[in-house]
């Protein structure tokens, strides 16, 4: 299996909306090895740093060799330019590098 990373975005209810990254495909990581997420805005010139995922706890790597992350945050956190926004994520698996989510697509 080809290593995967998505992201999920919903409404949380009360302006809130729910953030889940999944990754999956990540056989032979180290016991443990940390998830980084970072949430981006992308834009036609450069893309806007958003926020981390859980800032200061990260992830891990099951044995299964898959993650998941979320987070509830408010919608003005994902409101990252006028008209319709597109919000990706950045992930940093331990021993594997840097990948990019798909991006989702909402006004929020």
């Amino acid at each position: 299996m080809a290593k995967k990373v998505t992201l999920h975005i919903s409404p949380a209810g009360n302006g809130n909306y729910l953030v889940v990254v999944n990754g999956e495909g990540f056989y032979g990581a180290a016991p443990n090895a940390t998830v980084g997420v970072r949430i981006r805005g992308e834009d036609e010139w450069f893309d806007d740093s958003l926020f981390p995922l859980r800032l200061g706890f990260p992830g891990h790597v099951g044995h299964d060799g898959s993650f998941s992350m979320s987070d509830t945050v408010p919608g003005n956190k994902l409101n990252e330019d006028w008209g319709e926004d597109e919000i990706y994520a950045l992930v940093n698996v331990q021993g594997f590098g840097e990948f990019r989510s798909n991006t989702v697509k909402g006004h929020f």
